[in-house]
């Protein structure tokens, strides 16, 4: 009972400790959800790849899908199995109908811990421009055995489409 108590205590200060980088952010302007199979981590470094979707607010601009990498520096410890981060995008400026796009790298903090079932956050800042704030929307879920506090970068590339051919 303790150790869950210690932990629930360590994720509270990891999350207030990541919450004023989105201070100087801007307009809040969508949902970026990542997602991925996980990896084993290699005590001061893990990397792991990330297929993302992002959901504008609105209706006038469609989903988006990324993929890329989210990698960690660090004390990072143990093995993560299939893991989902959830951010609220905040742009810095952001004008009505203007096009955007989320790809380049995000660099801030990562504070992640786990039995079982691992939660974590992570509050990043960057793409182009470094016009973007990653704010937490949640905690991250994952499964796993895992200890993680450093600092993280998350790199994003827009997804090719692929053709969907139906064959009747």
């Amino acid at each position: 009972m303790k150790t869950k108590l210690a932990l629930a205590a360590l994720l509270a200060a990891g999350a207030a400790a990541l919450s004023p980088a989105s201070a100087q952010a801007g307009a809040k302007v969508g949902t970026l959800v990542c997602r991925s199979q996980g990896t084993v981590n290699q005590i001061i470094t893990s990397s792991e790849t990330v297929l993302c979707r992002y959901t504008p607010f609105g209706r006038l601009h469609a989903t988006e899908t990324y993929v890329g990498t989210l990698d960690t520096y660090g004390v990072d410890l143990g093995i993560t199995g299939k893991t989902v981060n959830a951010w609220s995008v905040l742009a810095a400026s952001f004008h009505r109908g203007e096009p955007m796009s989320l790809a380049g790298r995000y660099y801030g903090a990562s504070v992640d811990a786990g039995y079982a079932v691992s939660v974590g956050a992570k509050a990043l800042i960057g793409g182009p421009d470094r016009g973007f704030t990653l704010q937490p929307a949640s905690l991250q879920i994952g499964e796993g055995v895992n200890a993680a506090v450093g600092v993280a970068r998350l790199t994003l590339q827009e997804a090719e489409p692929v053709a969907v051919v139906y064959k009747p």
